[in-house]
């Protein structure tokens, strides 16, 4: 969001009388519905909208934006009087000033008019404080960039162009460097997960294994990385950055990347290592599922900044903000003029950033699909996305490749062709197994998506995940007869369907499918076909968190 300055906004602070205390909290409560009036701006608006977060509520008029901040103290903030409101609207403005682009303009009064309705500016009992700004074109920004696929290594080459000489002039040394020590980094991540223990169960962002699991990686991490912290302290490398570093708060105009929104509020949350601030964009890529643009991120920063010890802690800064994300929709739960959709939007949204945590706690990490043809094993392989970086290995496209044949090129009957020989599976099994072995070596976690309807064919796989160390999760897929049949028969039409399973096969198998009862219990995640990809994303996690006890 980007304005231009204007007279009016730029003499409007001088004008106002002095605050309407009678009745602090009741004006504002007005506020919100009085800002939606066109007339209350001091320059020509025909429509207003509004957005609202749990700080905030920001109201887009004309080529501008005001951001008002709400009368809350969530512990980490306090904006619960007029007077602190007016000193964060200032600060805001001044550490955003920082970033070319000019996107925020100044702080500006919130009036009552005579006949009692709200304006921005001019004479009149203050009813509140806003920040001005010119409003940034919704469509170039990176996250939506990043949706309509418009996003390239040299988009990000020109970001890191821009972060890497803000970090390297950002203020460091006396007021900053105590927020980077290892005592001032242990108590934010503390506090961010302490906090989340509220939040567990159906109803919360994560269950309760979950939580263990990110509790007890957190003081592994803080143990190890104890020396590494403060040597990061030595090297200068925490700085007063920007501190909510996520692809919504980047702007792509003509002449380079914009950033702005950076946090006012607090000073332990803004004053940071500088990996804690690439690290939030990084974890944000990896949440859209943009992996290779998140590496290539890391690697063009790492070159251009020549600061090779992010390697040391950018898995722990990538985690601790994608808890920071789970705290934010957390905390929106417990505002009471949520609707339900929009609360279970927030659940959903703070659970998704809770199982990224997750998979950066259990990575690598195997898991097996397990089920009769149509089950909906591969639909959901191709789905979940819990360990985020896995690589899917489908049984049928390997089949195929060993043959020479194109994965979509059909074979009209599994049972009598040659693509299905006990030879053919086995080289194929053979095969998934020396690739899931070459992935968890260099760390890659890996889904097979396969049948594995033998002791036999799952043993080997079993063998590899407790040589390799890493945590092993079995997701058994069944699902109801009949909508078993009607999947086959609609997918034998799909063109670029690379199974050749029909309902002959599929008769076939229920026969000789031998369930996995020899595997623990503890490592094996039953999952109805027609369940959601999140649901069973978070049963697999859960699975994997009991795994890496």
């Amino acid at each position: 969001m980007i304005m231009d300055p204007s007279d009016e906004i730029a003499s409007a602070g001088n004008r106002h009388e002095r605050p309407d205390d009678s009745c602090s909290r009741g004006n504002l409560e007005q506020l919100p519905e009085g800002l939606m009036m066109p007339d209350a701006y001091p320059h020509q608006v025909d429509a207003v909208t509004r957005q609202e977060t749990h700080i905030s509520w920001l109201f887009f008029a004309g080529d501008r934006v005001y951001k008002v901040k709400k009368p809350v103290d969530l512990g980490f903030l306090d904006f619960t009087t007029t007077e602190l409101r007016k000193y964060f609207c200032e600060e805001e403005v001044r550490l955003n000033q920082r970033f070319p682009g000019g996107v925020h303009l100044g702080v500006v009064p919130v009036v009552r008019r005579p006949n009692g309705s709200i304006k921005i500016g001019g004479p009149g009992p203050l009813v509140d404080w806003a920040v001005a700004m010119r409003q940034l074109p919704a469509r170039r920004m990176l996250d939506r960039l990043l949706e309509r696929g418009e996003v390239d290594n040299g988009l990000l080459d020109r970001l890191v162009d821009v972060l890497v000489p803000f970090h390297a002039a950002a203020a460091t040394g006396v007021g900053v460097d105590a927020y980077g020590t290892p005592d001032a980094i242990a108590r934010l991540a503390r506090d961010n997960i302490e906090s989340l223990a509220s939040r567990t169960g159906p109803a919360g962002v994560m269950s309760p294994a979950l939580h263990g699991l990110l509790a007890r990686e957190l003081e592994r991490s803080l143990g190890e990385l104890r020396p590494v912290f403060a040597w990061r302290v030595e090297e200068g490398r925490v700085r007063e950055g920007h501190g909510d570093l996520h692809s919504g708060n980047i702007c792509y105009e003509s002449d380079g990347p914009v950033l702005y929104d950076c946090i006012e509020f607090s000073r332990a949350l803004r004053c940071c290592d500088v990996a804690a601030d690439i690290a939030f964009l990084a974890m944000d890529l990896d949440a859209r599922g943009y992996l290779g643009f998140s590496q290539y991120l890391l690697r063009r920063y790492l070159d251009r900044s020549e600061d090779a010890g992010i390697s040391a802690v950018i898995g722990f800064y990538k985690s601790y903000r994608a808890l920071v994300r789970a705290k934010v929709a957390a905390l929106r739960l417990d505002e009471p003029a949520l609707g339900s959709e929009e609360r279970e939007e927030a659940r959903r949204e703070g659970a998704r950033y809770a199982r990224l945590a997750g998979s950066y706690a259990v990575a690598p990490a195997l898991v097996l699909t397990c089920g009769l043809p149509g089950s909906g094993k591969s639909w959901l392989a191709s789905r979940i996305d819990v360990p985020h970086d896995a690589r899917v290995l489908r049984s049928d496209v390997v089949r195929k490749r060993l043959a020479g044949i194109p994965p979509s090129t059909r074979v009209d009957s599994e049972l009598e062709s040659g693509l299905y020989t006990p030879d053919v599976k086995a080289r194929t099994y053979a095969e998934l197994l020396r690739d899931s072995e070459s992935y968890l070596r260099a760390g890659r976690s890996v889904i097979v998506d396969a049948a594995f309807m033998r002791r036999e064919e799952r043993q080997p796989f079993m063998d590899l995940a407790r040589d390799s160390g890493v945590s092993v999760a079995v997701l058994w897929v069944d699902a109801a007869d009949a909508v078993v049949r009607e999947r086959l028969l609609r997918r034998a039409d799909d063109p670029n369907e690379a199974s050749d399973a029909d309902e002959h096969v599929y008769d076939w198998a229920r026969k000789v499918f031998e369930p996995p009862t020899e595997i623990d219990v503890r490592s094996v995640v039953l999952a109805d076909g027609c369940e959601s990809p999140e649901q069973v994303s978070a049963n697999v996690l859960d699975c994997l968190a009991s795994e890496s006890r």
